[in-house]
């Protein structure tokens, strides 16, 4: 094997170069979920950016020399998905901010002789003819393709984009900020190798067995060590059986925390289960808890009401908030290896209560303070306080000040922060008193998206003026969870021809809105008060 290279590179750096896609691999595939994650992870990144130093690494790319060409070029043996929906987004921005000459030499080739850019693009597609097509044209101009997930994509970031873009005042200051967020402060890590062999062979060890061993594989090779020769190939099974194991081991450092009254600052996850001698040595112990937390995320469905928060919960952009709920599922349910996990009756309304209290308290801090740091130190308490058996209601309460909650109404009045948007929405409409709550719980296990009752793309009727429209656009007054095939359907349309699809929705907020006549300035401000009362109620909030 030739020598192999990593180093990380912006993306400015990597779209400097010039890239093949073989004929081996397969089309282009991504739908709009990994697009819509990489979008909401990209503008994540750009509002907690502090300093320049800040980097957001968005993963690896395998390549290798090109051969048989008359240009320098790099073959992509794995991250063309990647590399070509980047283009895509480079290109969406580029046609919102045409005078960024940065963003149109990440798509075009420079002719080396008069450093004008040609029609080559940086990458090019040796796998069907279509995806090269469909690539050249959506990048180049020319006749849009009939159906392509290209051309869908792309018109994806171009909403993102436009939506975000409306948020910040349609200011040059943001865009251009946000482009260079993009081409210099995110990376990815491309690997260098030799041949094509090399290339085929890193590939697969990524893929197959993990470039380095992740946290879960060093703990698997202990808990082997520890257990007796006749248990080892039950213990493979079991452990195959299991997803996930890096975050099942997360979830269970914060149960054994709880367990020893730990509430002090977290430690990594390998540190926490090598350092402490004899902690990975019950084997036994360790399989049953990762088998537990393993159902409950697979299979468990504690009703209606715990089912439709938790969808809600998924929705917030960290992940902390698991913690107290696992610490109460793990400690107060049953287990069996054929009928799997169950919480017994008893324990259901003080799970539900549990839940609600985590959904409170994790929405008024987001909104108020968006830091995942303004809510580690109160889940650490509650785990604690639910394991030994003390008031974690309690423990919430104390953390959520007179300050937060009068704070919050301020909010809730205006744009909401886009990162919790989504689960406002859905919360608000879960609280709507004329909805169904099996019905929304069978919503939020489908696919759905959030409507704009007044569209995106704006037109003037119903009494609205341009200043009107870009104020109430994000405000939760027009906002609504709708079944994604329901929003495809009603997309841009005017409110009449909407109200057809938004009555066949289990969503009640989307049915409430038949029997009205117009979509005016007044009906979307009642809506919005009437939404805000029912949230700032369910947060206790005094009105």
């Amino acid at each position: 094997m030739k020598a192999i290279t990593a180093n990380p590179e912006t993306i400015r750096e990597v779209f400097s170069k010039r890239y093949i896609i073989p004929d081996f691999q397969r089309p282009y595939s991504w739908d709009n979920d990994p697009c819509e994650k990489l979008w909401d992870d990209i503008i994540d990144f750009y509002e907690g950016k502090e300093t320049k130093e800040d980097k957001y690494f968005l993963g690896n790319i395998v390549i290798n020399p090109a051969s048989n060409l008359s240009y320098e070029a790099w073959e992509v043996v794995d991250g063309q998905q990647r590399l070509t929906t980047l283009l895509l987004l480079i290109k969406a921005l580029h046609s919102r901010a045409g005078t960024v000459k940065a963003l149109e030499e990440c798509l075009r080739i420079k002719d080396p002789l008069t450093s004008e850019l040609t029609d080559e693009l940086r990458v090019s597609s040796f796998v069907i003819s279509q995806d090269r097509e469909d690539l050249h044209t959506i990048l180049l101009g020319g006749t849009e393709p009939a159906k392509s997930h290209l051309l869908d994509n792309y018109k994806l970031f171009g909403e993102k984009i436009d939506e975000w873009w409306l948020s910040q005042g349609q200011t040059a200051e943001a865009l251009n900020r946000l482009i260079l967020t993009l081409l210099d402060s995110v990376v990815l890590l491309p690997i260098h190798c030799g041949s094509e062999d090399d290339a085929l062979t890193i590939f697969e060890t990524i893929n197959n067995r993990g470039m380095s061993l992740s946290d879960a594989d060093i703990f698997k090779a202990k808990l082997y060590h520890n257990i007796p020769q006749e248990d080892q190939a039950a213990f493979i099974e079991d452990w195959n059986a299991l997803e996930d194991h890096d975050w099942l081991f997360r979830v269970l450092m914060h149960i054994l925390r709880a367990k020893t009254d730990e509430t002090g600052k977290e430690i990594g996850l390998r540190s926490y289960f090598t350092a402490q001698k004899g902690i990975l040595g019950d084997y036994a112990s360790i399989m049953r808890s990762l088998k537990i937390i393993h159902a409950v995320n697979v299979n468990w469905y504690g009703g209606d009401e715990i089912n439709a928060l938790w969808r809600i919960m998924e929705t917030y952009p960290n992940y902390y908030w698991n913690f107290p709920l696992f610490v109460f599922l793990h400690k107060y349910g049953a287990f069996e290896e054929e009928g799997g996990f169950s919480l017994p009756e008893d324990h259901l309304p003080q799970f539900l209560e549990l839940l609600n209290a985590t959904v409170r308290y994790f929405f008024i801090k987001g909104l108020v303070y968006n830091a995942v740091n303004a809510v580690k130190d109160t889940v650490y308490r509650v785990c604690a306080d639910i394991e030994q058996e003390r008031d974690y209601l309690a423990s919430y309460e104390a953390n959520i000040s007179r300050n937060d909650r009068t704070v919050l109404d301020a909010i809730l009045h205006g744009d909401l922060r886009r990162r919790y948007q989504r689960g406002i929405v859905l919360l608000s409409a879960y609280l709507n008193p004329g909805q169904n709550r099996k019905a929304f719980s069978q919503f939020m296990d489908g696919k759905y998206d959030i409507e704009h009752i007044l569209p995106k793309k704006w037109n003037n009727y119903d009494g609205w003026t341009d200043d009107l429209w870009r104020e109430q656009l994000n405000n939760l007054g027009n906002l609504i969870p709708l079944g994604r095939a329901l929003n495809i359907a009603a997309k841009n349309e005017f409110f009449e021809r909407k109200k057809g699809e938004y009555a066949k929705s289990d969503v009640q907020d989307a049915r409430d809105l038949i029997m009205l006549p117009e979509w005016t300035p007044d009906a979307l401000i009642e809506s919005q008060e009437e939404k805000i009362d029912r949230l700032l109620k369910y947060f206790q909030v005094e009105l």
